[in-house]
């Protein structure tokens, strides 16, 4: 989308808004003609689940770039609800911010959010999880203290966020991404409700641990080869040459004096590739 804009830009002296917006709409109605045609069909010949995940998210990033745009707008908000001098009116527009905060979140789990089936949820949550998401925020900005404060568990689960995403589908989920594994006697899907509650802390626990480890690692392994590049690059271009003042063929070899200092050619050269 970007290159398109910039050629439009280039080649049809098109301004900057203008091409970048008919880039935008050009990539759009592209988007719509695959996922809305039998074109998308062609997805099948990967996988079916394929077919089921890009369908499933197919106009999520579109909805991405609104939030972004409409993120200045949020702010304008933010410093207008909570910019008022009188404080009853700042504890007022707190007190209606929470409000349709929680309305917000309520709404979209009694029409949405309590769709226990997978593929009829599935399909519609990259479009209406966003009332909860800006409920969330309406209730977490409602008032300085929320804002100011933060989960340490949340900060926490947030450092190991790639690490856990990666091994739900290694370690924590079964039988097509929709079970976890029964360890505890009696938790299955016949057992007691406890037992199903101790079952999934036990492996939820254990999860949690091996993406910790698995974050250490990723982070050593990271570490290890950056060093090992700056090794390799630090060999290959730190050739030591001693140079030695230029001598007549009818002098005799001697020492280097104190006038006459050996040249030292280390890896520290400009980027120029010439030596002072």
């Amino acid at each position: 989308t970007c290159f398109i804009g910039l050629q439009f830009e280039r080649t049809l002296g098109m301004s900057y808004w203008k091409s970048r917006i008919a880039a935008v709409l050009l990539s759009f109605l592209v988007h719509v003609c695959f996922y809305e045609t039998s074109a998308v069909e062609l997805l099948k010949l990967f996988s079916e689940e394929y077919y089921f995940r890009f369908q499933a998210d197919k106009y999520s990033a579109w909805l991405g770039m609104v939030g972004g745009l409409l993120w200045g707008k949020v702010g304008e908000y933010m410093n207008w609800a909570h910019g008022f001098e009188n404080e009853q009116r700042r504890q007022m527009a707190s007190i209606v911010q929470c409000i349709v905060g929680v309305a917000l979140i309520a709404f979209w789990y009694i029409f949405f959010g309590s769709i226990s089936d997978k593929y009829t949820y599935n399909p519609i949550h990259p479009y209406v999880f966003v009332f909860a998401v800006i409920g969330w925020l309406m209730v977490r900005n409602c008032t300085r203290y929320l804002t100011e404060c933060h989960s340490t568990l949340l900060e926490f689960l947030g450092r190991n966020t790639l690490e856990t995403y990666v091994l739900q589908f290694h370690l924590f989920m079964c039988h097509n991404v929709q079970y976890i594994p029964v360890v505890i006697p009696g938790s299955d899907k016949d057992g007691s409700a406890a037992m199903k509650f101790l079952n999934m802390l036990l492996c939820g626990c254990v999860f949690l641990s091996m993406a910790v480890w698995a974050r250490k690692i990723t982070v050593s392994t990271q570490l290890s080869v950056v060093d090992l590049v700056k090794h390799i690059r630090g060999t290959t271009e730190s050739s030591v040459t001693q140079v030695l003042p230029q001598q007549s063929s009818g002098e005799e070899a001697r020492p280097a004096t104190n006038g006459e200092e050996l040249v030292e050619l280390t890896k520290a050269v400009p980027a120029s590739g010439h030596v002072a």
